[in-house]
């Protein structure tokens, strides 16, 4: 979040399960995060926690993900398993499934499954690029249009120019929506980040900090969106 979702070419572990799993092949290690996000200042108990486990495995990287988001009428939780195969040094391919449940307090529980693909390349030397695609088969709740979730499509540009800077930007597209997503990231002594985002239609401002201790590693991010109550984060991420 800290960094504004400017992420599809550059997000790397746990994170790339549902930002970009072909991302996963360059695992090293096993991952597990915990999250919390407490969204819009918790406006009727609306909140998003996420549980996230990845190793390297086959060739390439396997990541789980569970989450829920919602308020107090209505939660949403998920459960993404993600794969992604390292085809080459310079092109990676990720696929992955989201099996969502819908719990609403009028209308009862509703099942649907999602399906992604996506794919990460080495442009030229420090840049990349990554596209990935969100519920290509639009996932349908119900029989009614108001409950079918639109496909979602990002493509995003990395540059990395040295090992502790990196900028991304951006560009996603949710049904006529489009996002623009511009992002930094510092590094420190090789222990402490500094993150920033901005985004587009509309206009959100974000940023955050990172601090790395032997195998724990733990963010936290901030959200502005104009005439609204920020939304706060923290991930605590172990690699073994």
């Amino acid at each position: 979040m800290a960094l504004g979702y400017a992420v599809t070419a550059s997000n790397h572990g746990v994170n790339a399960i549902r930002s970009n799993p072909a991302a996963l092949t360059l695992l090293s290690k096993n991952e597990l995060m915990c999250g919390y996000e407490h969204s819009l200042s918790g406006i009727e108990g609306l909140h998003n926690i996420t549980i996230a486990f990845c190793r390297p495995m086959f060739g390439g990287g396997l990541g789980i993900q569970v989450s829920e988001f919602g308020f107090s009428e209505q939660k949403e939780q998920a459960v993404t398993c993600a794969f992604g195969l390292h085809l080459s040094d310079e092109f990676k391919l990720g696929v992955g499934s989201d099996l969502y449940l819908i719990n609403n307090k009028r209308t009862g529980k509703n099942f649907a499954y999602g399906l992604n693909v996506a794919f990460l390349a080495t442009l030229y030397e420090r840049w990349s690029l990554g596209v990935f695609g969100h519920n290509l088969n639009q996932p349908q709740f119900g029989s009614t249009e108001e409950g079918q979730l639109p496909q979602e499509f990002s493509a995003g540009f990395a540059y990395q120019p040295f090992d502790d800077i990196l900028s991304e930007i951006d560009f996603s597209l949710i049904e006529d929506n489009l996002r623009i997503h511009v992002a930094g990231e510092l590094k420190l002594l090789n222990r402490i980040f500094f993150r920033t985002g901005v985004q587009t239609n509309p206009s959100v401002i974000s940023a955050g900090t990172g601090v790395v201790y032997k195998f724990i590693t733990i963010d936290y991010a901030v959200e502005y969106i104009p005439e609204l109550p920020l939304t706060h984060a923290i991930n605590m991420n172990f690699e073994f």
